[in-house]
């Protein structure tokens, strides 16, 4: 097999919300990301490539990923990992040994009982906003340009979430995924789904698995370990993400 782990970092616009490293062309907790994702390529035996130019050219870096669904550049792979550069790798596990349906990715477990940030409470009237909001919800979007039937699944391996939500800084993707990605996804599809709800790529990529039938594989949240779970537990995980404003975190976490 030939295998891939692939990341990217481009950097925000304007300035890296204050984590950039004078004179750096990276902050520090990227530059840790990516060595920890390069190491763990090596000790598993598979190539890794990580880029800095932009390929999307998308209105967010998040959107950036999706450059392995429309670059045909990559379909030399049987199988691409991709890993969010504000993550570190754990376990010297082969993920690549794990059997995959399409896309192997990681659901946001207890995305609805995390604590508030500036941005969002997550409390139910918040969440019922965000999926049927009849101009921005996510649901209402889904219902107005993919199919009036929508129905927004559930976890298969955490029955009792009240839904699934895929989170797109880890992205296991088979070859076979990818070409049905590239056939089905509109190429500035992501686009027009932000400019109307305001999302980002996970919620995006959600849908459009779900609105697809695509076979996604759920791992376990020890291989895509949240802030808001490893905060409460203090479990790491197999890979821990320091997603949102805990990427400063990821200082501390070698020492």
């Amino acid at each position: 097999m030939n295998n891939l782990i692939y990341q990217y970092y481009l950097p925000y616009k304007g300035h890296d919300k204050g984590y950039n490293d004078p004179g750096k062309r990276m902050p520090r907790w990227a530059e840790i990301g990516i060595d920890s994702a390069r190491k763990y390529a090596e000790s598993i035996g598979v190539k890794y490539i990580l880029s800095d130019q932009p390929y999307m050219n998308s209105s967010i870096n998040a959107f950036e990923s999706f450059r392995l669904i429309f670059d045909k550049s990559f379909d030399q792979y049987d199988n691409i990992l991709l890993l969010d550069v504000d993550m570190i790798v754990n376990t010297r596990e082969n993920i690549f040994d794990l059997e995959v349906g399409d896309i192997a990715m990681v659901h946001e477990y207890g995305v609805t009982k995390r604590p508030a940030i500036p941005e969002a409470s997550f409390d139910k009237s918040w969440w019922n906003n965000w999926f049927y909001n009849p101009s921005k919800g996510k649901i209402s979007y889904a219902s107005r340009y993919l199919d009036p039937t929508f129905i927004w699944k559930k976890s298969k391996l955490y029955p009792n979430e009240p839904f699934a939500l895929y989170n797109g800084g880890l992205q296991l993707w088979t070859k076979q995924g990818r070409l049905k990605a590239r056939a089905l996804f509109k190429r500035q599809g992501h686009e027009h789904f932000r400019s109307v709800t305001g999302g980002t790529e996970t919620p995006y990529l959600t849908m459009m698995l779900m609105h697809h039938q695509f076979d996604v594989t759920e791992l376990p949240i020890e291989w895509n370990k949240l802030n808001f779970q490893w905060k409460v537990d203090g479990d790491p995980g197999k890979i821990t993400h320091f997603n949102d404003k805990s990427k400063p975190a990821m200082l501390k976490y070698l020492n």
